[in-house]
């Protein structure tokens, strides 16, 4: 089964991608069959050749994941299915799933002041000046008195 997937390449920390065919037993950085395009995460950058990716997908190669979103926002999916595709403009700019839920999960531990609000004040109490916070008082029972 052939399958439509990324090639690594770049130096550490710097990686670079072809977009490739290749057989799905081979390893990521094997030989590829066809070479279809390229991506560059750090410099948010696609280019795809249409032929060779309509080719393979009419000749019934599967896409992974992630090139299955990269070809989607490139408008090559629509037009493969016969319709009008558009090059959604920073795409690859926008907050990732994963770094959405980190942000969130960081505003819950530390409260951030919106643009229109004063800024919020975060203060550490220890927990002794916490229990000393004043306790209600015990209502006081009724004696009744014999006279």
């Amino acid at each position: 089964m052939v399958k439509l997937r990324l090639k690594r390449l770049g130096r550490k920390k710097r990686p670079y991608y072809r977009i490739v065919a290749m057989n799905a037993t081979s390893p990521r950085d094997g030989q590829a069959l066809a070479e279809i395009g390229i991506y560059d995460p750090l410099l948010s950058k696609v280019e795809v050749d249409e032929e060779a990716a309509l080719h393979w997908l009419n000749a019934g190669a599967q896409m992974t994941g992630t090139v299955n979103a990269l070809l989607k926002n490139q408008g090559l999916l629509a037009r493969w299915r016969g319709g009008e595709g558009a090059v959604t403009e920073g795409f690859l700019t926008l907050d990732k799933p994963k770094r959405q839920k980190k942000l969130v999960a960081a505003e819950a531990v530390i409260p951030v002041a919106k643009a229109d609000e004063a800024p919020v004040a975060v203060t550490a109490e220890p927990a002794a000046a916490a229990a000393e916070v004043e306790a209600p008082a015990a209502p006081e029972a009724d004696v009744a008195t014999d006279a």
